[in-house]
């Protein structure tokens, strides 16, 4: 009877590894809060000069993992990055088809929010990890300028018009990704660096992550993360927005690992 309850548990003990090994679950929440700089718009008109607020950006990833030979793992992330700022600029520009006229405040909202879908490759998986694959990255994002005077009409001079533009950030952008995990051994504390990049035809993004995690409550698979994030964004093809922007600053997050 012994033998039989010894060789049940050894059963029991080796089906809760390998389920851990079989199926991998990883998800990470948390708020990021990013500095602006860099130039926006077709007469690059400094990002600073409107004083965008270093509001939190929220972000969400998961992460699935699975034992099947050739076929890719799977990772869904989505942050969400709005931001607005007030500018008086010395000069008249132009956003979309609106001229807007120096001396006058030009309200702004920016929006680079977006959806990241990912396939990758667990290379290394022991206590050093590296994840290779490409992203599809869906923005759904603008920049809305707005202010009380535009260019007087060609009919009648003296008429000025109120301004107000949305110039649309959308579409799918194809990206390189890769991960790099460090895990210290019995310390429960990971290094890791994680991005996505991408240059092509003169365009340029990249979004690179370097983070530590801690694993607080082991027992739980729960752990803290805290690290930094930069973004940046020279486009011209991409939709109607041109811009080279950058978009950095800490982050903190809740990362739950199985």
């Amino acid at each position: 009877m012994k033998k039989i309850t010894l060789a049940l548990c050894a059963a029991l003990a080796s089906a809760s590894a390998s389920a851990d090994t079989i199926l991998g679950f990883d998800a990470t929440v948390g708020a990021w809060k990013p500095a602006y700089s860099g130039m926006i718009g077709t007469d690059n008109v400094d990002a600073e000069e409107f004083g965008f607020a270093e509001d939190n950006a929220t972000f969400i990833q998961a992460a699935l993992e699975h034992p099947i030979p050739l076929l890719p793992n799977i990772l869904v992330a989505h942050s969400n990055i709005e931001s607005s700022g007030v500018a008086n600029l010395n000069q008249n520009v132009e956003f979309g088809g609106a001229t807007y006229l120096a001396n006058h405040d030009i309200d702004a909202n920016l929006t680079l929010t977006h959806t990241d879908a990912t396939l990758y490759y667990e290379i290394l998986d022991n206590w050093v990890n590296l994840d290779l694959g490409v992203t599809a990255r869906l923005y759904d994002g603008s920049f809305e300028a707005a202010n009380s005077y535009v260019t007087p009409t060609v009919v009648d001079p003296s008429i000025i018009r109120p301004a107000s533009e949305t110039i649309e950030l959308s579409g799918v952008l194809p990206m390189v990704y890769g991960l790099a995990r460090f895990d210290l051994p019995f310390t429960g504390w990971s290094i890791i660096a994680q991005g996505n990049g991408v240059s092509y035809d003169g365009d340029r993004h990249t979004d690179f992550t370097a983070k530590v995690r801690w694993d607080f409550v082991p027992a739980l698979d729960f752990a803290l993360e805290a690290g930094y994030r930069t973004m940046t964004l020279d486009v011209k093809e991409l939709d109607d927005l041109e811009s080279d922007l950058e978009i950095k600053g800490p982050y903190l997050g809740l990362n739950l690992h199985l």
